[in-house]
């Protein structure tokens, strides 16, 4: 059965109405210039990203610097604009044709100053079977990109206990388990949601102290990032559940 087409916006409103989920969202909210603003004041650094689409595509980042200035980094590109009005006319044209969100920036995990994030695939053969944590690596950043996406920012694969022990976040012996608890969870809620979904490729960032936050649930994952890794265990695993379904 094909994937269901869903936006982030209506995966993250499923997502918010879980009790456990709710401590692992970042905050979201749909753009707005005034929903901007105050997430400006109180973050101090944003990120925008469409609802729809995915690798990476049309994510900009918004930071407040010294008095009125701004700086916009949207891939490799960094701009530094003097007020407001030049913050809106300088990201709109950056936005692709849908709708778009709003997150504070979340301070991820670096590994020589580059941000990484994780790749979590959770499947199950059917609707009626269990969900399993099928595979999980890091996806570090090449240099000079916000995104994390592989492809988009020129960046690699790594295991995902070689990324923790790299980056010096403090590893409490429960981060795993608690990382496999997270995902679960996510695929549950979601596959109540739309009931035709077997795999997400959950997106799950850890910040600079450890903790975990849920950035997107892909539902059509590639798993070529899987076959990067030196170690294919997960890759086998992950092809082994596609081919039951």
């Amino acid at each position: 059965m094909k994937a269901p087409n869903v936006g982030k916006w209506s995966k993250h409103q499923h997502l918010a109405k879980d009790a456990f989920l709710q401590a692992y969202l970042p905050p979201t909210k749909r753009f707005s210039p005034a929903a901007l603003w105050e997430y400006i004041e109180n973050y101090g650094d944003v990120i925008l990203k469409p609802s729809g689409g995915g690798g990476g595509a049309g994510i900009i980042k918004v930071s407040s610097l010294d008095g009125e200035r701004y700086q916009i980094h949207a891939g490799s590109l960094r701009r530094v604009v003097q007020g407001k009005e030049a913050v809106l006319h300088t990201v709109r044209p950056l936005f692709r044709p849908k709708i778009y969100l709003l997150q504070p920036h979340l301070s991820l995990g670096r590994i020589n100053g580059r941000p990484f994030d994780v790749r979590v695939m959770v499947q199950r053969t059917r609707s009626s079977q269990p969900w399993q944590v099928t595979g999980w690596l890091a996806k570090l950043a090449g240099p000079g990109y916000v995104v994390t996406n592989v492809a988009r920012s020129r960046g690699s694969v790594l295991s995902l206990q070689n990324a923790i022990l790299r980056s010096g976040i403090p590893k409490s012996p429960d981060l795993l388990s608690e990382l496999r608890k997270v995902a679960l969870a996510v695929a549950s809620c979601l596959g109540k949601a739309y009931p035709g979904l077997r795999e997400v490729g959950l997106d799950v960032g850890l910040d600079q102290e450890g903790k975990i936050w849920i950035i997107e649930a892909n539902f059509r994952p590639a798993i070529s990032l899987f076959q990067r890794l030196p170690d294919k265990t997960f890759l086998h695993r992950i092809k082994a559940f596609r081919i039951r379904k």
